[in-house]
């Protein structure tokens, strides 16, 4: 054991059987230097076996010992302890020195007396003893930076700048494994030689950046021994040596491959989805996912069945290239049978490492991993492989995304057919209510004027405000019978058009006070039919309730984001749920149909419309959302 004991404090181990000489000079030493503690002994046995049982910072032997001269004992003392202190004390310097030197000892000091002679040899130990801890503190340094730069999660290399390009000087083994080679293919080779082509530009340019003293942070894509494209991060600092200036870099890679993949597939995802929403038909949307389980997962062979009207069959609609050419023409399967049709009954994703083990009567070719995955209701997909067990959990996790995403889209086009032929017996029903029921009533009304200038009669009064209710609940079943119809919003003028609504309006005695000053964007055909359904609702439930005349504000919310048409009648009923219902009135003469007309226009607008009590006790219809200009 020879450790030193702390930095300050210095062990040393006198070896001299000289014992009057040994113990003045012990006692010299300590005086001059009170970090110095002296332990002495006469023979180098003695001195070995100490060094062996004690911690020691130091060794001065005199040259001549009782069993060994000092050179063999401080071979021995090197050969068992390495680099430990070894300084020769001897009154035949001269005679000596170069031997001793020669066999690896420390320092060799004539022997002496006087206080100058014990300073000079204090100073002596303590430079030994110092240098060799500086040193050890070196190496143990050097050491932990070495196993940092080895062991680092991140790939470290060491450059050098020669002939203005970056020489590879050092690399830890993290660089080495994951671009393939060896340490000796790298060494000395300008790292521009591993950069793809579309990282050179940036490579230099940092390169250029860094001998100004500028350092950054770049995507950079290295290839590897085997053609691999490496996406990574770098980062780089300075070497910089004992004069200031910059020698080279230091740059760590980290590894974004994986991260970089993911980011495409995400994207390549994103723009599946996209495409499914844009599909128009079923054979449409089975394309985009065979395509997308192509390019994406990287599997060729890929189909999709879709079932059939009956709900019995899985009929394949959209194959791959490579599918058809490996499997030929794919049969149907009857719903549960065979390894589609069970995934699709089941609902479940079917995966089996190797297909040619199923035993179902099914040609499959050469096909050997197979993976089902149910398109929810609609059908389901089918890839394969030809190495056994090829999908892992990432491949099964992005195919059952697409299939949900196929089954979204599929059940969306459903809606949209059924939308759509809903939209045709409203547009026939329209027809018919347009012709086949308006022009009778027509023919009525001809004739009840006629009777009604020829007799004075009540009953004919009364007929006629009935078919007057007739053509208004026709015009408002037109109305929301046609609504969906494309909007073609533009700069309206709110408060103009809310002018020209009420004077197409019968409002009798009743005033509209207008207090919006800006436009709005809106279809102004449907924002006026809007407003001709407030004012004529408010006109019919508020005008008959009071004496006083009836007023109607329109006027833009407090935080710009639309405006309300409010009036002063007797306001809304308590329970007022239901109030944009069709068919919802309070009143005799109204269709019922008016509010539904009003939220469905406001809709359409993407705004919202709320009813709620006005300040003034009546009925305010607020509209929010609307873009102002």
């Amino acid at each position: 054991m020879h450790e030193p004991t702390s930095a300050s404090s210095i062990d040393v181990l006198y070896v001299d059987d000289d014992d009057a000489f040994a113990a003045d000079a012990a006692e010299q030493l300590e005086r001059v230097d009170n970090g110095l503690s002296i332990q002495r002994v006469t023979t180098a046995a003695d001195a070995l076996d100490r060094l062996d049982r004690a911690s020691v910072d130091c060794v001065l032997s005199a040259h001549r010992l009782p069993d060994i001269d000092g050179i063999e004992f401080a071979r021995t003392v090197r050969d068992a302890h390495g680099d430990l202190p070894f300084l020769l004390y001897t009154e035949a310097f001269d005679a000596v020195a170069s031997d001793a030197l020669a066999a690896g000892i420390t320092d060799c000091v004539r022997k002496g007396t006087g206080t100058t002679q014990y300073e000079l040899l204090a100073h002596r130990i303590r430079d030994a003893v110092t240098k060799r801890r500086v040193e050890r503190t070196l190496r143990t340094e050097r050491s932990q930076y070495h196993q940092l730069f080895e062991d680092a999660p991140v790939m470290y290399v060491v450059f050098r700048s020669v002939d203005d390009e970056p020489i590879i000087e050092d690399c830890n083994d993290r660089f080495l494994d994951r671009l393939g080679y060896d340490r000796d293919e790298l060494l000395g080779r300008s790292v521009w030689e591993l950069y793809a082509d579309e990282s050179m530009d940036r490579a230099v340019e940092g390169f250029d950046s860094g001998r100004e003293g500028t350092f950054g942070q770049q995507e950079r894509t290295l290839v590897a021994a085997d053609g691999e494209h490496i996406e990574t991060l770098f980062r780089a600092s300075p070497r910089i040596d004992e004069h200031g200036t910059v020698i080279g870099t230091i740059g760590l890679y980290v590894d974004i491959t994986e991260r970089k993949h993911r980011e495409r597939t995400l994207e390549r995802l994103h723009e599946t989805t996209r495409d499914l929403l844009r599909a128009e038909s079923r054979t449409e949307v089975a394309e985009v996912i065979t395509a997308a389980v192509r390019d994406v997962l990287g599997y060729q062979t890929n189909l999709v069945r879709l079932v059939d009207e009956e709900g019995t069959e899985l009929h394949p609609v959209a194959i791959t290239s490579s599918a058809e050419r490996m499997l030929g023409e794919r049969p149907v399967y009857a719903v549960g049978e065979g390894t589609a049709g069970r995934a699709f009954a089941e609902g479940e994703t079917n995966i089996y490492a190797d297909v040619q083990e199923v035993d179902d009567g099914y040609d499959r070719q050469d096909a050997r991993a197979s993976m089902f995955v149910p398109i929810g209701d609609h059908g389901v997909l089918s890839i394969g492989d030809t190495d056994v067990g090829a999908f892992d959990r990432s491949d099964r996790h992005l195919a059952e995304v697409f299939a949900a995403n196929a089954a979204t889209a599929l059940t969306l086009l459903e809606r949209t057919r059924d939308l759509e032929r809903q939209n045709e017996r409203l547009e026939a029903f329209a027809s018919v209510v347009s012709h086949d029921l308006r022009t009778p009533l027509t023919v009525v009304d001809g004739s009840l004027e006629l009777a009604r200038e020829r007799y004075d009669d009540a009953d004919l009064d009364r007929a006629a405000r009935s078919l007057d209710r007739a053509f208004d609940l026709i015009e408002d079943l037109l109305t929301l019978a046609r609504q969906g119809d494309a909007l073609d919003p533009d700069t309206v003028d709110l408060a103009a058009v809310a002018e020209a609504c009420w004077q197409t309006v019968e409002t009798g005695d009743a005033t509209l006070v207008v207090e919006v000053d800006r436009p709005i964007r809106a279809d102004e055909s449907r924002l006026r039919q809007l407003l001709e359904n407030l004012f004529r609702n408010a006109v019919d439930h508020g005008g008959e309730a009071s004496a006083d005349p009836l007023t109607v504000t329109l006027d833009r919310l407090d935080d710009e984001s639309g405006f309300y048409v409010a009036d002063d009648g007797p306001g809304l009923p308590d329970d007022r749920s239901d109030v944009f219902e069709a068919g919802y009135t309070t009143g005799s003469g109204g269709t019922g149909l008016g509010l539904a007309i009003v939220e469905r226009i406001a809709a359409e607008h993407g705004w919202s419309v709320t009813a709620r009590d006005a300040e003034d006790g009546g009925a305010r219809f607020e509209f929010v959302g609307v873009e102002t200009l």
